[in-house]
């Protein structure tokens, strides 16, 4: 039994003189009493949502609501305004209201019907001054939303990802664990048609959905690849079928001629196994019929990633081409032409600093250097093996010194 105080209990629940103010009707409008209102939305309205939760439903109806707030044998008299308040606001939807939000080209007529006969009530009611019916259903928004999510998982991962194609009844049975019954379940597609993450479709007086890939941010559309992809794996599914059906056949026949062998009846015994080779034939037809039907597939699937990879080249190129938008072989031609300039420069600059890195150590005359490294070598006679070393380094320098008075001689 689900009636009785909200669990965890609510602090104000055991107070009576509390209880007795928030159980009583809300005062004919909010001008008359402010405070009397805003007290009782402001318990009332998480309340009502944390009861949802805690029972894992993503709709209800006053009726249950009521039940779910039992004390002492009375229900709140002013949930009516509560769930008003609440629509307001957009947290709940009436069902009607909820699947007439939905372009009618997303709904199979199937699930439209389904879902919002009879159409007893839409969201201006709830705005208006029109009664409530204690059986209308209401839909928790957020609630709804989360159970899609999950209801999408689970189908993405039951289907084949190149071919996301089902029929709705065979979708229904994988979601069975989160989506009690099929109301539930049709609630969460129109809440991912409305995401545009399934598509409805019928074909054949069958409904089938179509999800959209995962990651993917297209809305899921039901196109004619997936029409044909969708009778091509109903015609593999019927082949098969007939394929072991014809299989159980031919080893009956084998049997049927042992027995007929057995029995002394050979020509009923060729006529069994006459019948055995007659249902191979029939059965060596349909795995040929099958073999092409999984090349087709087969060929639809490296199509369908040839595509994307395509989609892929197109992309890059297109970041490429941004990229370089403003790069020409001209502007390149001159930022090389600009390094090349300033590598001379540098070149220059560092000649520069190295000739005068010559005069720091004195600013002597080399000659006068010279003289004065003649007059050691003939002080110290020991000193002469360093004469080669001597006229190693220093006629280097004789020679590319230059002076003004041999500049004019020349």
């Amino acid at each position: 039994m689900e009636d009785g105080p909200p669990e965890p209990p609510h602090p104000d629940w055991a107070d009576e003189q509390r209880m007795a103010f928030l159980f009583s009707a809300f005062k004919q409008s909010r001008d008359v009493d402010s405070a009397d209102w805003d007290g009782k939305l402001a318990f009332w309205a998480p309340l009502v949502l944390q009861a949802a939760a805690r029972r894992r439903r993503i709709r209800f109806t006053p009726r249950e609501l009521g039940g779910w707030f039992q004390r002492n044998g009375a229900a709140p008299l002013g949930l009516a305004t509560v769930l008003q308040h609440l629509a307001r606001r957009g947290v709940i939807q009436t069902e009607s209201s909820f699947a007439a939000s939905v372009d009618t080209g997303w709904l199979a007529r199937g699930v439209w019907l389904l879902l919002v006969k009879p159409l007893r009530w839409t969201l201006a009611s709830i705005l208006g001054t029109d009664t409530i019916s204690p059986d209308d259903s209401f839909i928790i928004v957020d609630h709804i939303k989360d159970k899609a999510a999950e209801v999408l998982r689970l189908c993405q991962r039951s289907l084949d990802a190149a071919h996301p194609v089902a029929v709705l009844s065979a979708l229904q049975q994988e979601c069975r664990e989160v989506c009690e019954d099929e109301k539930t379940f049709c609630l969460c597609l129109v809440q991912l048609q409305k995401d545009k993450k399934v598509a409805v479709a019928e074909l054949d007086g069958e409904r089938i959905v179509k999800l959209a890939h995962p990651g993917s941010n297209k809305p899921a559309v039901v196109t004619e690849v997936d029409v044909g992809v969708y009778h091509l794996m109903n015609c593999e599914k019927m082949l098969s079928h007939k394929a072991e059906t014809l299989s159980q056949e031919a080893d009956g026949y084998q049997e049927e001629a042992r027995k007929q062998i057995r029995a002394g009846k050979k020509h009923l015994a060729l006529k069994s196994l006459k019948m055995k080779k007659r249902t191979f034939k029939q059965l060596e037809d349909i795995h040929a019929k099958l073999d092409t039907i999984d090349t087709i597939l087969n060929r639809i699937r490296s199509s369908q990633t040839d595509l994307k990879v395509v989609e892929a080249y197109q992309a890059g190129l297109g970041a490429l081409r941004q990229s370089m938008k403003d790069v020409s072989v001209e502007k390149v031609e001159n930022l090389m032409d600009e390094i090349e300039q300033f590598c001379d420069t540098q070149d220059d600059i560092r000649k520069t600093l190295a000739g005068e890195s010559f005069d720091v150590a004195g600013g002597a005359d080399v000659s006068d250097l010279e003289a004065e490294l003649d007059a050691l070598l003939q002080e110290e006679p020991q000193l002469q093996m360093c004469r080669p070393i001597h006229d190693l380094l220093l006629p280097s320098v004789r020679t590319t010194s230059c002076s003004p008075s041999s500049a004019s001689s020349a």
